[in-house]
């Protein structure tokens, strides 16, 4: 079967509607792509998810819990494309845009802006971006990116890297949904900032070479307890770090492994494939900066022509997304997108499977050959 029939298939509407609007790029008055559109909520995985609605909507004490809580689902049928004027939807949204001291409030804590990204896309493609509280939230987010040069995470102070790469794709994804012509300043110099982190690391190439010597250090931290009186472990931790990266240095950067490992849907963390879609969403051209990363996707394509769920959150969420191990039709859809966007891609009349690309020889890239090599994931380094 081709694969574009595959993506066409009738079990998985959204990926159908997005086929049909994104890679058959029909226009929004096509009967097909109508009757796609009106069939998303008949997913079976966002009819699961609804099933156990009275267990998480009104469970604010559970609201971050990994991966049921309320919060997360917002996430979820977002990425499902789940219709936000449901009611089932629509009454548990309602819940947490109406509280005054709104929970979602977090730009200004350490720590937060990955899951406040995450939540404010999931609001955005439920229907919500328009909110006033979405807007609000959105625009403190931009603010914050831009003032820190970076995302300032509180995990940072035990890292060598200034700032965390790990969310730059979720925050880009997320400024990325506003039309441009709607964005605001901060949100355009977020955008060109993100982006820009992401190109001079080659999308995935971000981890210190020293970063094994750093943690051992790390680990000699004494706690709270055995340092002077008026010194903070926070302190101690910044000394050590200047200190090292003075003798030291970052060292050459190395491939962040667990982005070689492609999943749907995600966490907090991202992977290549995810890191591209971002790039993609905001108009990011292509350039060698984004060859590496285009054939890490690209040595991932079956004979088929389809991509391999690597990486899931199945047996962790309400209801289980495809199988491990298996092609996805939602990484294919993904990886399709986003081989289209940067011209990599053609599907001829709608054709047939993207033939199996092979990376060029190490003269071509010292590292191409070994970033495409499947490898376990690794303790996160952000």
């Amino acid at each position: 079967m081709r694969t574009i029939d595959w993506l066409l298939q009738e079990d998985n509407p959204p990926v159908r509607y997005l086929t049909l609007k994104h890679l058959l790029r029909k226009p929004e008055t096509d009967p097909e792509l109508t009757r796609a559109k009106s069939r998303l909520m008949q997913y079976k995985v966002t009819q699961g998810i609804l099933k156990h609605g009275d267990r998480f909507w009104g469970d604010d004490d559970k609201a971050y819990k990994k991966y049921t809580g309320k919060y997360w689902q917002v996430i979820f049928l977002g990425q499902f494309l789940a219709d936000g004027t449901d009611p089932r939807i629509a009454a548990g949204i309602s819940t947490i845009l109406g509280q005054d001291e709104w929970m979602l409030r977090l730009p200004v804590k350490d720590g937060a802006q990955c899951l406040t990204a995450n939540v404010l896309a999931g609001l955005t493609r439920l229907g919500y971006g328009e909110h006033p509280v979405v807007q609000r939230e959105r625009e403190a987010l931009a603010q914050r990116v831009v003032h820190d040069g970076g995302i300032d995470c509180g995990i940072m102070g035990y890292s060598l890297l200034p700032y965390c790469y790990m969310a730059q794709p979720k925050l880009l994804l997320c400024f990325s949904q506003v039309p441009p012509e709607s964005r605001t300043p901060a949100m355009k110099s977020a955008i060109k900032l993100l982006v820009k982190r992401l190109l001079e690391r080659e999308v995935f190439v971000y981890v210190p070479g020293n970063r094994t010597d750093w943690q051992k250090v790390v680990a000699r931290c004494p706690g709270r307890g055995g340092l002077p009186p008026g010194q903070a472990v926070k302190q101690w931790m910044s000394d050590q770090r200047d200190a090292f990266l003075l003798k030291r240095g970052l060292g050459d950067p190395k491939p962040k492994q667990g982005w070689l490992k492609f999943g749907f849907p995600l966490h907090y963390n991202s992977d290549v494939l995810e890191a591209m879609c971002a790039l993609a969403e905001s108009g990011t051209p292509m350039s060698a900066t984004l060859e590496r990363p285009l054939q890490v996707i690209e040595s991932k394509t079956t004979p088929e022509g389809r991509w391999i769920m690597e990486n899931s959150l199945n047996g962790k969420m309400w209801v289980d997304v495809e199988t491990l191990g298996r092609p996805s039709k939602w990484l294919t859809y993904y990886a399709l997108r986003v081989l289209s966007h940067f011209g990599r891609a053609p599907l001829p009349d709608g054709g047939g499977s993207v033939p199996r690309a092979e990376l060029p020889a190490r003269a071509s890239g010292p590292h191409r050959a070994r970033a495409a090599r499947k490898t376990p994931a690794r303790r996160s380094a952000r």
